[in-house]
């Protein structure tokens, strides 16, 4: 546990000038609790906590006033206990060892609390349930009050009409009768439209067909013939060179023995006499 800086202890008030600072706050708050509507006189001063729970076990609210003067005290009570607490926790900033002393300070509000909180919610418990069952039967008055004085409808039925005769049934069935043969007539027609169009569409499109085809085959054609006539100039451009190859291939075989024997001829030496 570490002990209370000296700065601090400096900077708090004398005890004696502190204790009638708390007290007068203690007090002040108890006056303005006491003047709150209350069934009951309460003085904060008498009840504790224990007390508290003495006068109110559990199983011993049975009635809303009970709730709610037991709601009131509860109040009363934790007020009673903050204020002890913040005067206790600046007495134990006196005190050397502080740590310890606010913990046992802390400890003591959370058992005080912890009493009152089961009166609390013993309290609570009762008036949720007061409530309801007001609630159930304030339905309950109301329901009974309106089957005994059914309410008019806001908006009025209309009356049924008087029964048709039987000429204006049979005029009404053939008008309908017509009316429905006339639609299948209709219909009829629409679908042989619908079949024509169909067919002058399906007519245009294998016309479109055929005409593609046959560009298809002209195209064809004409590269075919291009070709054709490519090949038979080149076979009779290569017609044209073949004798000119044959003319020079003989002169030159002709004219390369005489060659060869000039220099045979001048590497023989000449015999002396």
């Amino acid at each position: 546990m570490k002990p209370v800086n000296v700065e601090n202890r400096k900077a708090l008030l004398p005890r004696g000038l502190r204790a009638c600072f708390f007290a007068g706050l203690l007090l002040a708050g108890t006056g303005a609790i006491a003047q709150e509507p209350t069934t009951a006189t309460v003085a904060s001063s008498e009840l504790t906590p224990d007390r508290l729970a003495a006068r109110y076990p559990s199983g011993s609210i049975q009635s809303s006033e009970i709730a709610d003067r037991a709601l009131i005290e509860v109040d009363q009570q934790r007020t009673t206990l903050d204020q002890k607490y913040a005067v206790e926790q600046h007495d134990c900033y006196e005190k050397f060892f502080a740590t310890s002393c606010l913990d046992a300070a802390k400890e003591r509000r959370r058992v005080a609390l912890a009493q009152i909180r089961k009166v609390e919610i013993e309290a609570n418990a009762f008036v949720r349930g007061d409530r309801v069952v007001q609630r159930d039967k304030k339905l309950a008055e109301k329901s009974g009050s309106d089957a005994a004085n059914p309410h008019k409808p806001l908006v009025e039925v209309p009356t049924k009409p008087a029964a048709q005769s039987d000429a204006d049934k049979a005029k009404e069935n053939q008008e309908r009768i017509a009316g429905h043969e006339a639609k299948l007539k209709q219909q009829q027609q629409d679908a042989l439209n619908d079949a024509s169009k169909h067919a002058a569409s399906l007519d245009a499109y294998n016309k479109k067909v055929q005409d593609a085809q046959s560009r298809q085959r002209d195209v064809a054609k004409k590269k075919a013939d291009k070709a054709n006539q490519a090949a038979a100039k080149a076979a009779s451009a290569a017609a044209l060179k073949a004798p000119a190859s044959a003319t020079s291939a003989a002169s030159s075989q002709s004219t390369a023995p005489a060659v060869s024997s000039a220099p045979a001829a001048a590497s023989t030496p000449a015999t002396k006499p």
